[in-house]
């Protein structure tokens, strides 16, 4: 689920499984510790509790007010930004359009009175209008006018139950093997930083870089540092207490 996106919370540097304790229970461990030892922090976890925390993390974080409003917020801006770009275009096309009509009608009128050459006005009036039908057709594909969206209390509330199930389902969907399900937290998620809790025995933390940062920047993910409980597994060659984990 996690392959590729997890980082050492002490140097920054990837992090990879480790190896199984006795139950089975895959670890991770930075992979600078693993290779040169250069890790300040060099600390060994199981890879079920930062799934854990991750899970449980953009739950909570995805049913935050605060990332609703900036979506819709920062959404609204863009589509005005489009908006302003698409009625410059629209203006400039119309514009354009019009003066082509005028000079096709002058054309035309100068053949109907028998003012000019109409070898020479026959064809350039046909090139006009060609012209103008390409003016049009790109009329026609302008995007629509902005309009403000609204979330409906419904869409929310079947929001809400989604989320409240986004645990279970996902967490069940992995366990037995379900790739979609994996790849649905890999489109959420950019990168997730593991930490050990110093303040804290036993606490691991964990840093969800979501892809909505990309377009929500810091507020994407208001709550910042998720939390989750369960002893941090111990150095390589030693095996942590079975009791409590």
């Amino acid at each position: 689920m996690l392959s590729g996106l997890l980082r050492c919370g002490a140097c920054g540097s990837g992090m990879s499984t480790n190896g199984k304790d006795k139950s089975g229970r895959i670890r991770i461990r930075c992979s600078a510790a693993t290779e040169s030892g250069s890790c300040p922090d060099p600390k060994t976890f199981y890879l079920e509790t930062v799934e854990a925390a991750v899970l449980a993390g953009l739950r909570s974080e995805m049913k935050s007010p605060k990332v609703l409003a900036e979506y819709v917020k920062t959404y609204h801006e863009e589509r005005k930004r489009l908006s302003a770009e698409a009625d410059s275009i629209r203006t400039r096309l119309e514009r354009r359009s019009g003066q082509l009509k005028r000079e096709i009608d002058r054309l035309v009128d100068h053949l109907a009175k028998g003012i000019g050459d109409p070898h020479v006005i026959g064809p350039r009036s046909t090139e006009l209008y060609h012209e103008r039908q390409a003016v049009l057709t790109e009329l026609e594909k302008a995007p629509p006018a902005f309009e403000a969206v609204t979330l409906h209390p419904a869409i929310l509330k079947r929001y809400e139950d989604q989320l409240e199930n986004l645990q279970d389902t996902l967490a069940e969907g992995i366990r037995s093997g379900d790739r979609e399900c994996a790849e649905a937290i890999r489109e959420l998620v950019e990168t997730v930083t593991v930490y050990r809790d110093p303040s804290e025995p036993g606490a691991v933390e964990i840093e969800i870089a979501g892809r909505l940062n990309s377009i929500l920047g810091e507020h994407a993910y208001p709550n910042g540092v998720k939390r989750v409980w369960g002893l941090v597994v111990a150095e390589e060659g030693l095996e942590p207490p079975t009791r409590g984990l």
